[in-house]
């Protein structure tokens, strides 16, 4: 490395170089129409909550598809490609997310990397399939997603690795029956389905939990439903051998507010999901961040590779300079999947079908070492390979932050704290 070379001069030009490499691989492979004079502007959609529920991702989101959009168009400069970033803001609406990927086609979009939330991507999963357009979500898990052969990608693993991670986590730390809450919408219906299926492979049993609305704004019933149902659990194995597996978006703080009015419920550990790993309106809310750190709280993500912080770390940074919000790996996932969706176009004919696309796409994908790692698909299009980081809310001399508290190894079946 040169001394007088950044971190970030140094990662990007990693990454660059990545994009650059599959890029190569693919021409070789693939006829290509000779480049016209003069750059062509390619708009990449973004389908991002910019104003509702789950909106720190959404704003980091948005952050890291211009900043990649910024970084591939010094990339290609010369190619006769030029890139250009379309974001419509969802709201984690699954109608508004339908309308915006309508509108965001009808101006010629081909890629849309998006929406966040599984409940979201079911909506639009009829108009893809029925349209030529290229879905890449960055953050939904539903396992009832996972089709092979549609036009639908997802750079995170679907939730049955999540599962395995969260049941790893509550039967390690002396979990032996746990009591479920979760929101209804695909994907946290699905997140509670794997995990409650992983933690009985591992011995540990499951209360009948409830679920509430998506729409939900009281949680005064749910949580008192809960409230039995841990009584009875501690009843049968102890206070100290019950937990509260919460998978629910940025409502975790009404949830709590609620769960602080019990006594009973603040004194089993709870577990979360992806959808609040490193929320920032959990961490406005005092009574939310009390009830947190007196009950755990660890909430599992994709997780990054510190052997590769100096990759992640320096866009990492950038993308929070913008986006005034810590991003964790859903974010940094949107910025693989521009460089992804770049390789794609500067692999295929112009102008490019969707089919043409879509395989330069999943080409690109099978060799492409982002700063989220090796992005390769299953045969359903979601991520191959992952493991997950665990987050917690810390309060101390310093101010109230998440901290990870716990990583594991889905490959190796390691948990490491």
């Amino acid at each position: 490395m040169l001394l007088n070379q950044t971190p970030f001069s140094s990662s990007v030009r990693l990454l660059r170089g990545a994009a650059l490499a599959v890029l190569t691989a693919a021409t070789l492979s693939c006829e290509v129409t000779s480049a016209p004079e003069g750059d062509r502007d390619i708009a990449i959609g973004g389908l991002f909550s910019l104003t509702g529920n789950w909106a720190t991702l959404g704003v980091t989101s948005k952050a890291a598809l211009e900043l990649a959009v910024a970084d591939v168009n010094a990339a290609y400069a010369g190619s006769g490609l030029h890139f250009t970033a379309d974001v419509a803001d969802t709201k984690l609406d699954p109608q508004i997310a339908l309308t915006q990927a309508t509108e965001l086609r009808a101006r010629g979009v081909q890629i849309i990397i998006g929406p966040q939330s599984s409940a979201e991507l079911a909506v639009l999963k009829p108009y893809v399939d029925a349209n030529p357009v290229l879905i890449v979500s960055q953050s939904s898990t539903a396992g009832t997603l996972a089709v092979a052969g549609d036009n639908i990608f997802r750079l995170t693993p679907a939730d049955t690795l999540e599962g395995v991670a969260a049941a790893a986590l509550m039967y390690n730390d002396g979990v032996r029956s746990v009591v479920p809450i979760w929101r209804g919408d695909a994907g946290n219906r699905g997140l509670h389905t794997s995990t409650q299926l992983e933690f009985g492979l591992l011995g540990g049993t499951t209360s009948t939990g409830i679920e509430y609305a998506a729409t939900a704004t009281n949680f005064t019933a749910p949580v008192s439903t809960v409230s039995t149902q841990v009584r009875a659990a501690i009843a049968q194995v102890g206070a100290n051998r019950v937990g509260v597996y919460l998978a629910a978006f940025d409502e975790v703080v009404d949830v709590f507010v609620a769960a602080s009015a019990d006594p009973v419920l603040s004194t089993v550990r709870w577990y979360g999901t992806d959808g609040v790993a490193l929320s920032g309106p959990i961490l406005a809310s005092a009574a939310a961040v009390a009830f947190a750190t007196k009950v755990g709280y660890p909430n599992p993500i994709f997780g990054l590779s510190d052997a590769r912080k100096d990759v992640w770390g320096p866009i990492a940074a950038r993308i929070q300079a913008q986006a005034k919000v810590e991003p964790d790996a859903f974010a940094l996932g949107v910025y693989d999947a521009v460089w992804l969706a770049a390789a794609a176009y500067a692999a295929s004919p112009r102008p490019a079908t969707i089919d043409q696309l879509r395989a330069r796409f999943v080409a690109a994908t099978g060799s492409h070492n982002g700063t989220t790692g090796w992005t390769v698909l299953n045969a359903a299009g979601d991520r191959k390979f992952a493991d997950f980081d665990f987050w917690s809310i810390v309060k101390d001399a310093s101010g109230t932050r998440w901290v990870r508290t716990a990583q594991y190894d889905t490959q190796l079946k390691v948990l490491t704290r």
